[in-house]
């Protein structure tokens, strides 16, 4: 990939709804998602665990508008744990951080299980192995983020399906979608206050990892946390 080409794809956003931002009432709130480990992965006789990897891929998307919205986050590449043709586990432990006004139940985020390979000429393939769909807000208003944790299950297939015009109603996923049988994703869900401070430094509904470069931001390697922190 070219390098401009390469910096208009780290840097594309798509913006939401018209009608999802004119409901969007009250200041914005921080987020900080939490993705510990998938258990229960089916691990394939063709397959080989000690090359194995995987990645998530977490989107906005508005279930109202069938739309996915900001900018797609991409986690590192980690290896399972396991055996040929039993279950297996993969242990990402990832941490992402964003600050929306769009705190409606219709606002959800898409996460995709990617399983990626090197093909002979050294460039990597990515095969989607799944996906969940993780509830962000409640809907009530005295208590919107959906916090704690939680195991998602999984569906086969692409979040393209999401696209369809049957499954504009999210509840309708489990009679159109096969579930990836013995597969979760722990996870947690926390208001994230410390983002306050650096909203006007990192733009509304782009997902951020502690390790991503953030003008005016201290580096996660520099503070030792992890963490996302205003550089005063």
């Amino acid at each position: 990939m070219s390098d401009w080409k390469n910096t208009f794809e780290r840097n594309r956003v798509i913006p939401p709804h018209s009608q999802t931002a004119r409901q969007a009432s009250g200041s914005s709130q921080g987020l900080q998602l939490v993705f510990k480990q998938i258990d229960g992965l089916h691990i394939k006789q063709s397959e080989s665990p000690p090359s194995l990897q995987y990645q998530l891929r977490v989107t906005l998307f508005d279930s109202g508008h069938q739309l996915f919205f900001g900018r797609t986050w991409k986690s590192g590449s980690h290896s399972v744990s396991g055996t040929q043709g039993q279950s297996g586990r993969v242990l990402f432990n990832e941490v992402v951080y964003f600050h929306t006004s769009l705190c409606l139940s219709s606002v959800v985020t898409v996460v995709e299980l990617v399983s990626l390979s090197t093909r002979a000429d050294g460039s990597q393939d990515a095969v989607g192995s799944g996906f969940g769909l993780l509830q962000l807000f409640t809907g009530h208003a005295d208590s919107s983020i959906s916090q704690g944790e939680g195991r998602l299950s999984l569906f086969n297939g692409t979040p393209r399906a999401l696209l369809h015009p049957k499954l504009k109603d999210p509840l309708q996923l489990n009679a159109m979608l096969s579930v990836m049988e013995g597969s979760q994703l722990l996870y947690s869900i926390q208001p994230h206050p410390a983002l306050i401070p650096i909203m006007h430094l990192l733009p509304p509904n782009i997902l951020v990892s502690g390790h991503d470069s953030i003008p005016g931001v201290v580096s996660s390697t520099d503070t030792g946390t992890g963490r996302i922190t205003h550089n005063a």
